[in-house]
């Protein structure tokens, strides 16, 4: 049985607005008008039916995702899976938005947490609930991540590269300020230990309790919970509530009244570096932060303040409802091979990627890793602890872009944290409105 989902269709459509650079299809016959992106077979898989999948993997992440695909194009004799991959989660939804327009598109694609329902909303995704059959029930996923992507009893975007936000500590540096080498367990105790850590040297420098990144407004996401605070509460903007106030008022003074952190280029360079002694980062980063760090590195779980404040994000793969029937169906016999606990489990340890199938979670190669490396463990644990976004974070499209410049502002300059959140949540409940009204019949609060 599909499990409902918490968002019902009328709340899910209320993203409809935030859909200006893709457009509606007005197709009614399954890949009429529709063509794959150009590529070719190779030799040894000739004569079979070429799917293409379009992929955000860059990095370490290459070659791990490209190893098992090759994998499912020799495990059989009929498919041949081509990937094409793009820079970043944005990129894909730049190609794909594109795409659509011009009426070429990939049968599989990676699309982030926040960018799937707008390909929903243009009915452009397949439902996939008539290709899981009893050998591959959609029970197979875990429970609450398949939520994510469920309208109506409908499933239309499987997880697949799922993760949560960890703190990431270099043990050596707080060992230096003879502070415990463990994360802080609350944002207070966070910035006390800041405070005890100016003027210590640590390799020559001068290390400071952490840095920042504007680049990504999912980390502050969690930190408006933390404090009792968020961006909205279902389509009512709170984000200049007095939690979600102090919550920006707490990172403004770590940065500009106690020193103890900065606006980074790149945190994570920092952090591996040896300049910070910790970061937020995503646990799909784990296994590059390690390799890359020339310390022990410590992962924990996110400080609490008044409440656990852990957004989950990431990505899942949806099949384009355009494509050729034939190649809908030979798509979703990739995601059913990714998903065996062979692959899932490999992709997750590679990566730091979280376990998304219940077998990969339970299985040996898991429980291994987990009783090996404690920093897995403590990703895997935190899943259970996550949140998906707030519905304006999700929905309004423009949200995103207008809490990166705030939080960069608070960030880069001594304005007044309070006049930027009250702007912005006033911005954001302009843009909200214009959905509300444009979509009177999709969208309620």
């Amino acid at each position: 049985m599909i499990s409902q989902s918490s968002v019902s269709r009328r709340g899910f459509l209320a993203g409809a607005g935030a859909l200006a650079a893709v457009p509606l299809v007005g197709c009614t016959q399954f890949g009429v008008g529709y063509s794959q992106p150009g590529g070719s077979i190779p030799g040894e898989f000739a004569r079979r039916l070429r799917i293409v999948f379009w992929s955000a993997f860059t990095g370490d992440n290459l070659p791990i995702l490209a190893g098992l695909v090759d994998r499912f194009n020799r495990s059989q004799t009929d498919i041949y899976a081509e990937v094409q991959t793009f820079d970043s989660y944005d990129g894909v939804d730049q190609k794909l938005a594109a795409g659509l327009q011009a009426r070429q598109i990939p049968d599989l694609v990676v699309l982030s947490d926040i960018s799937w329902n707008r390909y929903f909303l243009n009915d452009t995704l397949e439902p996939l609930n008539d290709y899981f059959d009893d050998a591959f029930p959609p029970a197979a996923f875990h429970d609450r991540l398949l939520a994510e992507g469920i309208v109506d009893d409908v499933i239309y975007w499987t997880p697949f590269a799922r993760s949560t936000p960890l703190l990431y500590v270099n043990p050596e540096i707080l060992a230096a300020a003879g502070l415990p080498e463990r994360a802080p367990k609350t944002w207070d105790e966070f910035r006390d230990w800041g405070k005890q850590l100016a003027g210590v040297t640590y390799r020559g420098g001068t290390p400071r309790m952490r840095a920042f990144t504007g680049g990504d407004d999912w980390y502050f996401q969690g930190q408006l919970w933390s404090f009792g605070g968020g961006i909205s509460d279902g389509f009512d903007i709170i984000l200049d509530s007095p939690d979600s106030l102090a919550a920006a008022r707490f990172d403004h003074d770590l940065i500009h009244v106690d020193k103890s952190g900065y606006l980074a280029q790149s945190h994570v360079n920092d952090f591996t570096a040896g300049m910070v002694a910790c970061i937020e980062g995503s646990t799909g980063t784990l296994a590059k932060i390690t390799k890359a760090s020339q310390f022990p590195v410590l992962a924990g779980f996110l400080p609490q303040q008044k409440q656990i404040g852990v957004p989950s994000g990431g990505s899942g793969l949806a099949i384009m409802k355009y494509a050729e029937p034939e190649r809908k169906q030979a798509a979703f016999e990739l995601i059913k091979f990714m998903a065996a606990e062979e692959q899932s489990s490999e992709w997750s340890i590679g990566t730091g990627y979280m376990p998304v199938t219940k077998t990969a979670m339970q299985s040996a190669a898991i429980s291994k890793i987990v009783a090996d490396n404690p920093n897995y463990a403590v990703a895997v644990k935190q899943l259970e602890i996550a949140t998906g976004p707030d519905a304006v974070r999700k929905y309004v499209q423009t949200s995103i872009q207008k809490m990166k410049t705030s939080i960069q502002r608070i960030y880069a300059s001594a304005e007044d944290p309070d006049a930027i959140m009250k702007g912005t949540a006033n911005d954001l409940r302009r843009s909200t409105e214009r959905i509300l009204k444009q979509y009177p019949n999709k969208i309620s609060r």
